[in-house]
């Protein structure tokens, strides 16, 4: 794709909750024009064509021959890939595609080998990789690799009442059920796994256990919610480090977002989902802090991909599809060894 084209004409696959994250930049980028949306339930595609311009679909395949696209960006729950990618890498059109990429293990390991075949431009959504503050990190751990890291997401759960994100978001028809989602260390989870690979490295073997039988004593507990309540999950790398990271939607005081990771001279603790970082270095006192990315983190991302639709230049995409697929894998390794009751091997080929 040449540099001089004035607009490059977008369609989304998807538009439900997170298309909210990335229609805001999209939107207002005078390089960008949102030419169509789909969804399964076409209402929802309507209401974004009438606000944003563009026709309104029910079928991603149909948008992709109908219509001359530049890119696509697949916006979908966990169980609902596969077919969009497969439509895009049919139609040679570049897509970012929002984690977890599937949820299944072996179709997904096909569909990497698919799209890395077909050469098109891919980004998958893991916007952490864009932070200052994670990437700073990074930087310091090339020369002090991490040894050891700990990190954990924890929330409340999905609940029956008036203004509970669940109840009033698409997201609560197919979240609190594992056959879709994968459950919360898979969908919600996956954002502080992809940043153990990112920072420290390939896992390559993971051990599991789970908590259940907590939420579902609540009496207004969304119905058929069967989720594991917690997951401690333990890892280790390919480097030699090991470590662990927690799940939770138990607990809805006190919790948040949280990544340690110790090195043989430094030590890095992030907070927040922003991932606000305190670093710690072996002889010094104080601490270097960097805020993370809030408002921007998602226009980062975008703008790294429509660039490198633009150009052709990839350089500036951090996490590709067989990137994010191998992250996926990691994630859904764990739930193989809660059910078998042992450490597994991940196996990302």
């Amino acid at each position: 794709m040449a540099d001089t084209k004035e607009k490059i004409r977008v369609g989304l696959i998807g538009c439900g909750g997170i298309s909210g994250a990335h229609l805001p930049h999209l939107s207002q980028s005078g390089d960008v024009e949102l030419a169509a949306f789909c969804d399964v339930v076409v209402e929802r595609a309507q209401k974004h064509a009438a606000k944003y311009g563009g026709a309104a679909y029910d079928d991603a395949a149909k948008m992709l021959a109908d219509v001359e696209l530049d890119a696509a960006y697949i916006l979908i729950p966990t169980y609902a890939h596969g077919a969009p990618e497969r439509a895009c890498v049919s139609a040679k059109v570049p897509f970012l595609v929002e984690k977890p990429l599937g949820l299944y293990p072996d179709d997904l390991r096909k569909l990497a080998a698919e799209v890395e075949e077909s050469g098109i431009i891919t980004c998958a959504g893991f916007m952490n990789r864009y932070r200052k503050s994670v990437n700073r990190v990074k930087d310091l751990l090339k020369k002090d690799p991490a040894l050891l890291l700990d990190g954990a997401w924890i929330g409340g759960p999905p609940l029956r009442k008036e203004g509970d994100y669940f109840s009033t978001q698409p997201i609560g028809t197919w979240w609190p059920y594992k056959e879709k989602s994968g459950g919360q260390f898979v969908e919600q989870v996956i954002h502080t796994i992809d940043l153990a690979r990112y920072l420290a490295g390939e896992v390559v073997e993971v051990f599991a256990y789970a908590a259940n039988g907590f939420n579902t004593k609540l009496p207004n507990i969304i119905q058929g919610y069967n989720l594991d309540d917690a997951m401690v999950v333990s890892m280790r790398f390919e480097s030699g480090a090991v470590g662990n990271i927690m799940s939770c939607c138990a607990a809805p005081q006190g919790g948040g977002v949280f990544l340690n990771l110790w090195a043989s001279h430094h030590t890095a603790r992030f907070d927040d989902w922003a991932h606000h970082v305190r670093i710690f270095r072996d002889g010094e006192s104080g601490t270097e802090e960097i805020r993370g990315d809030i408002d921007d983190i998602f226009p980062t991302e975008d703008r790294a991909f429509i660039n490198a639709v633009k150009s052709g230049d990839r350089s500036s995409i951090r996490c590709t599809h067989a990137d994010g697929v191998r992250t996926t894998l990691l994630a859904l390794a764990a739930n193989e060894s809660l059910e078998k009751g042992c450490p597994v091997q991940v196996q990302y080929k």
